[in-house]
């Protein structure tokens, strides 16, 4: 549920900090040379960040929409040959961070392309990449967008943001081939992928809503370690999730206990 989160995140702060002649992120002049998912009790003296979660609770908001509440922990550990540089290395490590994920109140998350197989961060990806194949899906999508728009409006349609034609077109794509219709420029391998995901229950396009860092330790003073200094900033964030199917009846009549 969180793994893509984290990748997201991951990719987000990388982009966004600063960086060097080997385009390795830095802090100062000191690259961040690891990334880890999940906590660990060892870790390297150089800069690193980890990024771990374990409490995603589910409600339901209406009948058709469940949402989960994500909590996401963000630890930067650093170190260096004398206290007073340790501390001024994980504040600002930590400032850099958050300065990152404070930009980013609401946030796309994408599996892995199953066109591709590239990790995008914006469902941009699919019309600027994929266009020989989004094309027409596009085109429909804006249309019935204007038709509905017509229907309680005299002025003309806004236009839609990149991203939410790009998840629009990519998802009347997705259902296509659920449904057993042929797709222009599609290959083999990519409606092979596409199926597995669906057969695997994924989401390729998600959304992050309320995404608010709620508390954020700088350093965590440590006189015992002096020379190793850790920082951690807490997420919570919000994902909204349709429910199509409600049961009792979509248990297949071949279905049986083994």
């Amino acid at each position: 549920m969180l793994e893509k989160v984290f990748d997201t995140l991951q990719g987000i702060i990388y982009n966004d900090l600063p960086k060097n002649s080997a385009s390795k992120a830095v802090v100062y002049d000191r690259p961040i040379e690891n990334w880890f998912i999940g906590e660990r009790q060892i870790k390297p003296g150089n800069i690193s960040i980890t990024f771990s979660g374990s409490s995603s609770p589910l409600k339901d908001v209406t009948f058709g929409f469940q949402e989960f509440e994500h909590s996401i922990n963000i630890e930067i550990d650093a170190g260096a040959d004398n206290v007073d540089l340790s501390e001024r290395i994980i504040q600002e490590a930590t400032r850099l961070v958050l300065g990152s994920v404070r930009r980013h109140r609401r946030m796309w998350v994408l599996d892995v392309c199953p066109i591709c197989t590239k990790f995008a961060l914006s469902p941009q990806h699919y019309i600027l990449d994929h266009n020989n194949i989004l094309a027409s899906y596009k085109a429909s999508a804006i249309s019935d967008f204007g038709t509905l728009w017509n229907q309680t409006h005299t002025n003309a349609a806004p236009s839609l943001p990149d991203s939410g034609l790009a998840t629009e077109a990519f998802y009347r794509m997705y259902e296509d081939v659920r449904s057993g219709i042929a797709v222009t420029n599609l290959s083999d391998t990519a409606k092979r992928n596409i199926l597995k995901m669906q057969r695997d229950y994924l989401e390729p396009i998600r959304m992050l809503y309320d995404v608010i860092p709620s508390s954020n330790e700088f350093s965590d003073n440590a006189t015992g370690n002096q020379l190793y200094k850790t920082g951690k900033i807490s997420i919570t964030a919000k994902e909204l999730i349709r429910l199509s199917d409600y049961g009792p009846d979509n248990v297949p009549t071949t279905a049986f206990k083994w």
